[in-house]
C-alpha cells in the first residue's frame, strides 16, 4: 500500500500521450519522488512523493505513469559508500581497485559517474534497489544523489560565501564550492535537529568558515515551520531557502522542493559506468 500523493496534476496531462515528455525519479530509502516533465518548455506535468520503492517493482497506484514509454527516463539514487577520485588521477582500467575503497556486499552494483569537471565518484548501489530502478532505466540513466545536486547548484554561478545543505528524511548532503572547483561533498544520516546542526558546524570548522558570516542555503524536505529549520535559524543567522529554478514549477510551489529532481534534467544520459 503506498501512501504517495500527488503534489501537482496538470489537467490537461494526458498519460497515454509521452511524446516529447520525460520522467524523472528521485529515490530517497524506501521512498520516492517523481516528475513528469515537458521536455522543451521544462514545464511540470506531474509531480508525486512518498511513493514506496515497492511501487517501482510492481507498479499498482502509479501504473497508467510507470508502465508507458518515455522519450528518456533519469534516476537519482542515494548511496551510502562511495569516493570521489580526481579526473587526473582516475584510470578506467582501475575500477576494480576502487572498488576496495567502498563498503560493498556480495550483490551490490558499482556504477561511476563524472560527479563535476573535475572529479569523477565511484558508488555503490545496493542490488534491491538495482532492481527498482532496472525496470525503468539502464545503467546510463542512473545517477549518483551528489552528482545531481552539485549540476543543480552549479546552475546559476554559486557563492564563495555560500553552504549548501539538501536535506531528505534523515540524510544531509552538505557541499561547498568556491572558484567554480568542488571544495567539499559529503552526506550524513542524523536522527534529530541536534545532530543535523552538529554535521553542519563540523564541516564549516573544517572548512574554516565563519558561520556568522556564511550563509546557509537550503533544499529538500524543508520548510520554515519545521522544527529541525527552525533549530538551524535559531543558531546561525543567515538561513535561506534555495531560490534557484531550474524548471517551470507551478504557481505556489518553490523551487527548493524540486531542486534534485529539476537537477536531473542538467545530468546527460552519457556517464560511464
Amino acid at each position: 500500500m503506498s501512501n504517495g500523493l500527488y503534489n501537482y496534476y496538470d489537467p490537461e496531462f494526458n498519460p497515454q500521450i509521452t511524446k516529447g515528455n520525460q520522467l524523472l525519479i528521485d529515490i530517497n530509502d524506501n521512498y520516492f519522488s517523481f516528475v513528469i516533465l515537458q521536455t522543451e518548455s521544462k514545464r511540470v506535468l506531474v509531480w508525486g512523493e512518498n511513493y514506496a520503492q515497492s511501487e517501482l517493482d510492481n507498479p499498482d497506484t502509479l501504473k497508467q505513469i510507470l508502465t508507458v514509454k518515455y522519450e528518456d527516463v533519469k534516476v537519482v539514487v542515494p548511496s551510502d559508500s562511495f569516493t570521489i577520485i580526481p579526473k587526473a588521477l582516475y584510470n578506467e582500467h582501475d575500477v576494480d581497485a576502487y572498488r576496495k575503497l567502498l563498503t560493498l556486499g556480495p550483490t551490490d552494483t558499482v556504477l561511476v559517474n563524472g560527479l563535476d569537471a573535475s572529479n569523477y565518484v565511484i558508488f555503490k548501489v545496493t542490488e534491491a534497489l538495482m532492481k527498482s530502478v532496472g525496470n525503468h532505466v539502464n545503467l546510463n540513466s542512473i545517477f549518483f544523489a551528489g552528482k545531481v545536486l552539485i549540476a543543480a547548484l552549479n546552475y546559476l554561478k554559486p557563492d564563495a560565501f555560500n553552504l549548501y545543505a539538501h536535506i531528505q528524511g534523515n540524510k544531509l548532503q552538505l557541499v561547498y564550492l568556491k572558484d567554480d572547483l568542488l571544495r567539499f561533498y559529503n552526506s550524513y544520516a542524523f536522527s534529530n535537529p541536534d545532530e543535523l546542526m552538529y554535521y553542519i558546524v563540523l564541516v564549516a570548522n573544517e572548512l574554516d568558515l565563519n558561520l556568522d558570516e556564511t550563509s546557509l542555503i537550503l533544499s529538500g524536505e524543508v520548510s520554515i515551520s519545521d522544527k529541525k529549520i527552525q533549530r538551524l535559524s535559531d543558531l546561525l543567522p543567515k538561513v535561506y531557502l534555495n531560490q534557484t529554478q531550474i524548471v517551470a514549477l507551478p504557481l505556489g510551489f518553490l523551487p527548493h522542493q524540486v531542486l534534485l529532481l529539476s537537477g536531473l534534467t542538467l545530468c546527460e544520459s552519457l556517464v560511464e559506468n
